[in-house]
């Protein structure tokens, strides 16, 4: 429908109105630092975490098949680790360990945290993905990568405890020490399963809509809310008790791996279109804030508490990087 001509100066206006960021009065939440190039290396990561006991990143770096650590204190390389085709690493911190996941050579590789060096591993009949430690049980669950089921594995004996069968497609897997469940996306049917460790039993499915191939996923125990990340760029919040959706905002193409402040209670969304998606949580849901711009690429994200800051991994031409952004 054409306007008249005098309302269109002030359609104009409000259109560009709607297009600032939400921040734009206050500044970014969120302000970049000088990347870090590491030594001797191309190619991309996918799962980075945050040991905080020992300030260090752990970065799976896929593409150099190793395990990338680093000091949170500056982001300079301590240790690379081959370890064959990297995915994701957890902390066991009462062992003493990192767990990191390996999809092309089918294992779980344990590797000693002080000594930076590998002890051992658990054989599997498939490709790892996504994992995540319960420092209860003592057990690591492991995604087999676009299959349909989750190994249940003691680091400590170095043995597959059970399989659970699940839907097809698991992605990111998460624990909520105050609920003592593991959720676990699935892709294939847009739902999260709320899985009870102490009966390796899937207890409660969910839908994650209107988030559809969920990857990310992360929880915020104050409010009780669960955060998937959809393919389809929205970022849902669900009642991690009764699977009560919400609300949902929209976030920037290409999310993978999302990462919560508890400090601010703001869920940052790691897009690799060059973006980080930002959502501010409450008791009665998710407001988007804004999104940051990042390096393109960058997929892999996690929140250092200490320093209140996130992390991003990503690789170009020039080789591979990590990034701090620190939170305002």
């Amino acid at each position: 429908m054409k306007l008249p001509s005098r309302t269109r100066p002030t359609v104009l206006l409000l259109s560009l109105l709607a297009a600032v960021p939400a921040f734009a009065a206050d500044g970014p939440p969120l302000v970049a630092e000088a990347a870090v190039t590491v030594p001797d290396s191309t190619g991309g990561f996918d799962f980075i975490h945050i040991d905080a006991s020992r300030n260090r990143l752990l970065a799976a770096h896929t593409a150099k098949g190793a395990l990338d650590v680093f000091d949170l204190a500056d982001g300079k390389l301590i240790k690379q680790i081959p370890t064959g085709k990297a995915q994701d690493v957890e902390v066991d911190k009462d062992g003493g360990t990192y767990l990191v996941s390996i999809s092309k050579e089918q294992k779980i590789v344990i590797i000693d945290a002080e000594k930076l060096e590998v002890t051992g591993e658990v054989k599997l009949d498939g490709p790892a993905d996504a994992i995540v430690f319960d420092p209860k049980s003592h057990e690591l669950y492991a995604g087999h990568d676009d299959e349909k089921n989750l190994w249940v594995i003691d680091p400590k004996e170095k043995k597959i405890v059970t399989t659970i069968t699940i839907p097809e497609a698991p992605e990111v897997a998460i624990y909520a020490a105050d609920l003592d469940l593991v959720f676990q996306n699935i892709k294939s049917n847009a739902t999260v399963l709320a899985i009870d460790p102490a009966t390796h039993q899937v207890k409660d499915t969910w839908s994650t809509a209107p988030a559809t191939g969920p990857h990310g996923l992360a929880y915020n125990p104050t409010t009780g809310h669960l955060f998937a990340a959809g393919a389809n760029q929205k970022l849902a919040a669900i009642d991690a008790k009764t699977g009560k959706p919400m609300g949902s905002i929209d976030i920037a193409k290409g999310v993978d791996e999302i990462a919560f402040d508890p400090d601010t209670q703001r869920v940052y969304c790691a897009c690799s279109s060059g973006k980080i998606s930002v959502a501010q949580d409450s008791a009665t849901g998710l407001t988007a804030i804004g999104e940051v711009d990042s390096p393109h690429g960058a997929r892999s994200i996690a929140y250092d508490g200490k320093e209140h800051a996130v992390w991003v991994a990503y690789s170009d031409d020039k080789g591979s990087h990590i990034q701090r952004f620190r939170v305002k």
